[in-house]
């Protein structure tokens, strides 16, 4: 399956990469939050309110939230459960997205695949209005793809590309920010 527009490789990676509905914003298309993977040695921690951290820029609060949710989506791959993959997303994504992301990622496990390598994030703007921001990222997603687990060969079609263009809403909720959803730009972009 790809995506409208895009070829089959940059199609497939955008869609492994952005995998739940963006709601309204996507007009009823296949949905897109990534599901990027990490460093193995990467931990997920409940984020510090933002009352605890006035100190801390709010672009800095935001860019931090987004590679903690980055993070947590590897972690939820690798974690092959269902609920643990929800305690992990959790701190990090919107409530209503949850359920979506893990239906996705458990589509990818039963089909008997998974991520492997990493994401490298490029930030290009934050843009932050009271309790909404926006993130757009040249993402380097070209060590990633997916991996079957029987065989150990990547899934063809799956690898990632240099410049993945990507814009990531969050939104302030009791003192965290929230990743909301993620939708890919199908335009060329330079980090």
């Amino acid at each position: 399956m790809t995506l409208p527009g895009l070829g089959k490789s940059r199609g497939l990676i955008v869609l492994a990469a952005c995998l739940v509905p963006v709601l309204a914003a996507c007009s009823g298309a296949a949905a897109q939050v990534r599901l990027p993977a990490k460093a193995a040695n990467t931990t997920a921690q409940r984020p510090a309110s933002v009352g605890r951290q006035q100190k801390v820029p709010p672009r800095q609060q935001v860019v931090g939230a987004l590679t903690a949710y980055t993070g947590a989506l590897s972690q939820a791959d690798k974690s092959g459960s269902e609920a643990e993959a929800r305690r992990l997303l959790q701190p990090y994504l919107a409530a209503g997205r949850i359920g979506g992301v893990v239906r996705a990622v458990d589509t990818i496990w039963t089909s008997g695949d998974r991520f492997y390598g990493q994401d490298v994030l490029h930030v290009l703007s934050v843009r932050i209005n009271g309790s909404h921001a926006f993130v757009h990222d040249c993402d380097n997603t070209s060590g990633m793809g997916l991996q079957n687990t029987t065989t150990g060969r990547t899934v063809p079609g799956s690898a990632g590309v240099a410049h993945a263009n990507i814009v990531t809403s969050l939104e302030l909720v009791k003192g965290h920010w929230l990743v909301q959803f993620q939708l890919p730009e199908d335009v060329p972009c330079v980090p």
